[in-house]
């Protein structure tokens, strides 16, 4: 969740609520993953656990993308 400091806030302000839940739920899974990788080095339990995070990434740039202004 520290990443989620470093999103300036007029960027912030304009993401859509759904992305925001979305990022906000996906950054807590990359940090329970983390935890858990330190506390129980269970390899097995952690390619589960980033199979899930995952899935939330690919629903998130499947749907969300910044698009370059033409000229």
């Amino acid at each position: 969740m520290g990443a989620e400091a470093e999103t300036p806030g007029s960027l912030f302000r304009k993401l859509p609520v759904e992305m925001k839940a979305l990022g906000f739920d996906t950054r807590k899974k990359f940090d329970d993953i983390a935890a858990d990788a330190e506390k129980f080095k269970d390899s097995d339990q952690i390619v589960t656990k980033l199979s899930v995070a995952m899935g939330n990434c690919i629903a998130c740039h499947a749907t969300y993308r910044f698009v370059e202004a033409s000229q």
